[in-house]
């Protein structure tokens, strides 16, 4: 089987990789003949296979490669391996790609190096990021404060430095991607509830952005907590936000605040914001669903009940991340289909007909699935972080696509994984 549109077949064929990540040993073989796509594609998957630490020479030989298509698959799956085990070996060939000729492998070795040190902010790590954050390029300023989401996630430290550089800011998209910083300065500590509430006075759709990221970071903060306070925050901003980017925050922040924990009170406010005047709350509102209800194996909604595509698209994520079986596994909109194909990576050992009429998709995510498949994980907290992480880095560093759902989702799979690393 095979849809129509490429990225929907990327999702099925990604799907059954991470549903399977860890179940099984896999070879990892780069003879050096491949074709572009195929060669790309097993430089990403040698980020995730278990044998990365001999792979990690040939990832470090391609970031020479002539083709710039090849040199940010190698940085793409330095990245990944570093997210396993950080390595100053890693680290130092990332830092060479931050002046590499092409744009786009600079942003991708930049972003890399943030999540090859998940958790790791030391100074001297910081320092790595900082110039890049007033970089001439706006695509290299993004970079680095996606870059700071990743390696300082849990370290407020540089709070306010965020606060006043995005104050300073002119293009929205560098706004946008620095923000997440801002986010996941508290993430995991149980800590900012009076630093967000200073971004939730701010008024006026030029401060949105800060409100957003306070909704967000007040639920990052208080993961699994359901925090009184903090739900009574959340839930003023669903009210009285005029801005629909806020409202669909603080949806994300109540879910994330009570992760797998909801009462039957964040339950019906949750499914309320099903029927909100915007499609952008609504659609975030159907994805909490399945945020707070990650991996429980339950799903009060039938999806049956809705046709609009933004619900839908954000209950067919929820089934996956909930791992239910999905009620539906058809929809005439291809933006649903990518999302249910993106779910089924949530589910464990889904089986997927890996033919295709796509060539390149298939090549390319072939030797991605075989890192993945091979990987050796079995953690289930190690596994949800992966799954959650990968999607939203993927399509950003492959396509230049910035999915706001997926990376909400990417952040909650950050603080899991700073979390299980404090664990051990």
């Amino acid at each position: 089987m095979t849809d129509q549109h490429f990225y929907v077949e990327n999702a099925r064929l990604m799907g059954y990789g991470l549903s399977n990540l860890g179940n099984e040993p896999t070879e990892m073989c780069i003879s050096g003949d491949e074709s572009v796509t195929t060669l790309a594609g097993k430089l990403v998957g040698s980020g995730f296979h278990s044998d990365r630490r001999n792979l990690k020479d040939h990832l470090i030989g391609y970031t020479e490669d002539k083709n710039s298509f090849i040199r940010r698959a190698a940085y793409t799956g330095l990245s990944f391996s570093g997210f396993f085990e950080n390595s100053e070996q890693i680290n130092e060939a990332l830092k060479t790609g931050f002046n590499d000729a092409e744009l786009e492998v600079r942003k991708t070795a930049l972003i890399g190096f943030g999540l090859a040190n998940i958790g790791n902010s030391q100074k001297g790590k910081v320092k790595v990021l900082d110039e890049h954050l007033r970089d001439k390029e706006w695509k290299m300023r993004s970079a680095s404060g996606l870059a700071y989401s990743f390696l300082a996630s849990g370290n407020s430290d540089h709070f306010y430095k965020f606060v006043d550089t995005l104050r300073e800011e002119e293009s929205p998209y560098v706004k946008v991607c620095n923000c997440w910083y801002v986010s996941n300065a508290f993430a995991g500590t149980r800590d900012g509830i009076d630093e967000y509430r200073e971004l939730l006075a701010l008024e006026g759709d030029d401060n949105s952005f800060f409100r957003d990221m306070a909704c967000l970071g007040l639920g990052l903060s208080y993961m699994g907590t359901s925090k009184e306070s903090v739900n009574e925050l959340l839930k003023e901003r669903i009210e009285k936000d005029d801005h629909p980017y806020v409202r669909e925050s603080a949806f994300f922040g109540l879910a994330l605040c009570n992760y797998q924990n909801p009462s039957d009170e964040i339950q019906d406010l949750l499914t309320k914001g099903l029927d909100d005047d915007s499609m952008i709350v609504r659609s975030g509102a159907a994805l909490s669903h399945g945020i707070k209800n990650m991996g429980t194996k339950r799903l009060e909604l039938d999806l049956d009940n809705y046709s609009d595509p933004s619900v839908l698209w954000g209950l067919t994520l929820s089934e996956g991340l909930a791992n239910v079986d999905p009620s539906r596994t058809t929809f005439k909109d291809a933006y649903v289909q990518w999302g249910h194909r993106i779910s089924n990576g949530f589910r464990d050992d889904v089986s997927v007909d890996l033919s295709s009429e796509h060539r390149d998709v298939k090549s390319f995510q072939e030797g991605i699935n075989t890192g993945l498949i091979g990987s050796g994980i079995t953690d289930r907290s190690e596994k949800d972080a992966v799954r959650l992480v990968v999607p939203g880095v993927y399509h950003y560093l492959t396509y230049d696509s910035f999915w706001w759902g997926l990376w909400v989702l990417n952040a909650l799979g950050t603080t899991l994984r700073n979390g299980r690393m404090e664990d051990e």
